[in-house]
């Protein structure tokens, strides 16, 4: 991606893109990925938004069911804007490991989530995918962190 880019810079004589503003291409597409999912997620959830009190459902008794569902579209718009930063830079620096990382993340969360399906998995469930969603968080930040400081000490 970023040689393509790069060339197209080449090609119509503009400047080359410079790290933070691949970061911040990396970061507008995972937060728009994640933006995206959130709505598509809650939209389907407007109908019974609509009634006269909180809504439960019988397998999670002990959670409003509109709580669980914005706490797992938050926690997907983390993985997916984390994942996001962790993947351009995966493909861009050749690392197998961060390019293995973001399918293996989602893949997790995505089975956290299917804990909500056992009675009462949703006081279990959702807090693991919040959990999923801090340690994505938390890597992706590590990875910002260690290209900045190592493309400083490329400029020194």
């Amino acid at each position: 991606m970023e040689e393509m880019l790069d060339a197209f810079a080449d090609r119509i004589s503009k400047p080359r893109l410079c790290l933070t503003d691949k970061m911040l291409i990396s970061l507008a597409g995972g937060l728009g990925h994640g933006l995206a999912h959130a709505v598509f997620f809650c939209l389907s959830l407007l109908t019974p938004a609509f009634g006269q009190a909180t809504f439960y459902v019988e397998r999670c008794s002990r959670m409003p069911f509109f709580l669980v569902s914005a706490i797992i579209a938050l926690g997907f718009l983390v993985i997916h804007t984390s994942s996001m930063i962790i993947a351009f830079n995966g493909y861009g620096e050749r690392k197998k490991r961060d390019q293995i990382f973001v399918p293996v993340v989602h893949l997790i969360a995505a089975v956290m989530t299917l804990i909500n399906l056992v009675p009462g998995g949703c006081l279990v469930g959702t807090p693991l995918l919040c959990v999923t969603a801090a340690m994505t968080l938390y890597y992706s930040w590590q990875v910002v962190g260690q290209r900045i400081t190592e493309h400083q000490h490329r400029q020194s």
